[in-house]
């Protein structure tokens, strides 16, 4: 919902809704409006509009440090996934990445993401409620090991501490061709992971550097802070 030119992410099916800054009204004043067509509510300007993904970032309830937009824009570029894929995921965190990720496979894909820790499942599911795609989501609250039954998929994203103890598992799940892709912040975990890759394809290590500028049209500049160093995302190949 566009409110004086500010976006908004709301649920429709609500009863009431309720806005920060702006005020609550009743679901049934905005149901009826057409998608697009300005309107009065509470004296101000408003109007219905799509959701973008990044609508719901921005509304994401936060509890672990979640995956930032340009490295999941990355993640899901490597992956290789599309609709009707299927894709594991650990640890699911805030749900930041399964939320694009179901997008992704969205309309009739499926994400099976692992998440053991009890707060952070709780705020994962939080989130996932406010996605179109959440019955594309199978949350299990468990970790994912060596011992986990074999889940038949296109794609494995880990954002685990230990990624190198989920690889013999990965070499079981992932269909000929998966990819699998590891999240990770320092550069021993890097080189963990490397070593137990021996016999995968197409290793690559990236790190995504973003520097925004400012949208001044009379100072138009970089901004003075960058968003630097975030994680190294290593992907690989499993041609079996």
């Amino acid at each position: 919902m566009i409110i004086n030119g500010s976006a908004h992410l709301v649920d429709l099916d609500s009863e009431i809704i309720e806005i920060a800054g702006f005020g609550r009204f009743p679901g049934e004043a905005v149901r009826g409006q057409k998608l697009g067509s300005a309107f009065d509510l509470l004296g101000e300007k408003c109007l219905i509009a799509r959701y973008a993904l990044s609508d719901v970032q921005s509304n994401l309830k936060r509890g672990p440090q979640i995956v930032l937009p340009k490295d999941i824009a990355w993640m899901i570029y490597k992956s290789g996934l599309a609709t009707g894929g299927t894709v594991v995921e650990a640890g699911c965190g805030s749900a930041a990445l399964t939320l694009a990720l179901a997008q992704a496979i969205a309309p009739d894909g499926k994400v099976i993401t692992f998440e053991n820790n009890p707060r952070h499942f709780k705020i994962a599911e939080k989130n996932l409620e406010m996605s179109p795609w959440k019955d594309l989501v199978e949350i299990r609250s468990s970790e994912l090991g060596d011992k986990t039954k074999e889940i038949e998929a296109e794609a494995i994203v880990l954002d685990l501490p230990n990624p190198n103890e989920i690889i013999e598992w990965s070499k079981r799940s992932l269909r000929i061709g998966g990819f699998i892709l590891s999240y990770v912040p320092t550069v021993n975990q890097v080189e963990n992971l490397l070593v137990s890759l021996e016999g995968w394809k197409e290793i690559e290590i990236v790190e995504v550097i973003q520097r925004d500028w400012q949208s001044k049209s009379n100072a138009l500049r970089p901004k003075t802070n960058m968003l630097g160093h975030t994680g190294f995302i290593i992907s690989a190949r499993w041609n079996g």
